[in-house]
């Protein structure tokens, strides 16, 4: 249970960063727009305009998708110790260690390497409802499920 509390604690860290990195270069964006004077150059004017405001909707939705991501991670009641495969779980197979969780990559935990995964992957997929003994097939290769937390 502690790995899974380590595990939420050090992505919501980085997420609230990200977040606050995104907050910055909008503001930054909102400056250069107010700073930007039409010129006689009409053009060049709206095309700068127009890339900034492309820049502020990418900026937009990588908020929108860490703040989903902190409200995944703020659902998991890391408490339980799950029977079952499924969002919250831990899962430890012969192929890796897996948390059922958000994409979010491989994470280094003191001594293990936990792949996050959202609930909606493939291999998630496979793996939830299983328990303990039971296999998933996943690039052809079959992979026990040797422990579920």
């Amino acid at each position: 249970m502690m790995i899974k509390k380590a595990l939420i604690g050090k992505c919501k860290a980085e997420i609230i960063a990200k977040i606050k990195a995104i907050e910055q270069e909008m503001e930054n964006l909102k400056i250069s727009l107010g700073a930007e004077t039409k010129s006689s150059a009409g053009d060049k004017y709206e095309t700068s305009r127009e890339m900034m405001n492309q820049e502020k909707g990418k900026l937009q939705s990588q908020m929108a998708v860490l703040n989903q991501q902190l409200e995944t991670l703020s659902k998991i009641n890391t408490s339980i110790k799950h029977q079952k495969v499924c969002l919250g779980s831990i899962v430890r197979t012969s192929a890796a260690l897996y948390f059922i969780s958000i994409s979010y990559g491989k994470i280094t935990i003191e001594k293990d390497q936990v792949f996050m995964i959202s609930a909606i992957t493939p291999l998630a997929q496979q793996m939830i409802d299983k328990m303990v003994g039971e296999e998933v097939v996943w690039n052809g290769k079959s992979i026990l499920i040797e422990e579920i937390e």
